[in-house]
């Protein structure tokens, strides 16, 4: 019989302030490229760039969030038992939602049809390229989960094993640089290696605890180097800053940060349902928001993001209750 889970009230207040900056940065982005017309933040005005950098670290947040629960509940159990279990409760929502839109973009082209390149893009799902573009997500979420439990069982020594991770994730970066194929996916998906090891770390050294009369100065470090590197337009120089500083300092002062308001309804509210929202909020309802406001002359700025983000959430819960309450639950998730 399974032992019952630990909980910790921060982890799914942090999954609520990550699911917000992930709906945030696909609004934000609409509006790079369709209202900007532009295919860099680094291109664009400084108040722009400063919200993508501040809410870039929403994918590194919930890897940190997974290697933290894996070190709480999971790093004991049989290798197998933890992976069935855990790719189980992603893979069917991701294969409906996936094959959905597949079929969708298939009857949109139908004139253009070409079998070759059709099994291609389907395959190309499995790697991270879905017309529901958000998904990417599932296939570096599973490479993780398939990978960093072998990582823990062979290496004991943490010290060893956070060398060895970072040597990993430094040297696929590298060779990225002269390798294109290096830097897409599934081999980008290394990288945050670095997040779930950090997760773990967190939780199995009780960093909390022990760091958290320093929480006011790893959050004002955070705010001080965030704008410092805001100021950077150079597309090269950016990667590396935000790769190896800006993203780890992201998420420990988030952390950190959901520490002191952990018990925030709305972040709990968000954080429960986080994986529903991740699944449903595109490519449909934030993206036909955005075009809504932008085809009404009111997107001036960056800042209506911030609207578009409350309205596809709003929409999204709408459509998650819905279904909840319907056998379509069933036939989905």
């Amino acid at each position: 019989m399974d032992k019952v889970k630990k909980w910790v009230p921060e982890l799914q207040s942090l999954s609520g302030l990550s699911i917000i900056f992930v709906v945030l940065i696909h609004a934000t982005s609409y509006y790079l490229l369709s209202v900007l017309h532009m295919d860099s933040f680094e291109k664009v005005d400084y108040s722009t760039r400063l919200v993508d950098n501040l809410i870039h670290g929403a994918v590194p947040m919930f890897i940190f969030i997974a290697g933290y629960k894996y070190a709480l509940n999971d790093s004991n159990k049989p290798y197998k038992e933890f992976i069935k279990r855990r790719v189980n409760k992603v893979i069917k929502p991701f294969l409906v939602i996936s094959i959905t839109f597949f079929i969708k973009d298939i009857i949109t082209n139908a004139e253009h049809i070409n079998i070759i390149n059709l099994c291609k893009s389907f395959l190309r799902i499995f790697i991270g390229y879905n017309a529901a573009y958000q998904l990417w997500y599932i296939p570096l979420y599973i490479v993780i989960l398939l990978v960093y439990p072998i990582l823990y069982k062979m290496i004991k020594d943490e010290r060893i094993r956070s060398l060895f991770i970072l040597g990993i994730v430094i040297t696929q970066y590298s060779l990225s640089w002269f390798i294109d194929l290096l830097a897409s996916h599934p081999f980008d998906f290394v990288y945050y290696l670095l997040y779930f090891h950090m997760g773990l770390i967190f939780c199995k050294y009780d960093v909390k605890n022990k760091f958290m009369k320093f929480d006011t100065i790893i959050i004002a470090a955070y705010i001080v180097i965030t704008l410092a590197i805001t100021f950077n337009t150079i597309d090269y120089v950016a990667g590396p800053l935000k790769k190896f500083i800006l993203w780890p300092l992201s998420v420990m002062a988030y952390y950190f940060f959901v520490i002191r308001i952990k018990e925030n309804k709305i972040l709990q509210y968000l954080g429960k349902y986080s994986f529903y929202i991740f699944l449903l909020h595109e490519p449909i309802f934030c993206t036909d928001i955005s075009y809504f406001f932008k085809s009404v002359g009111i997107y001036y700025s960056v800042f209506e993001s911030f609207i578009v983000g409350i309205f596809t959430l709003i929409v999204t819960m709408i459509l998650y209750k819905v279904i909840e309450s319907t056998f379509i639950k069933k036939l989905i998730f």
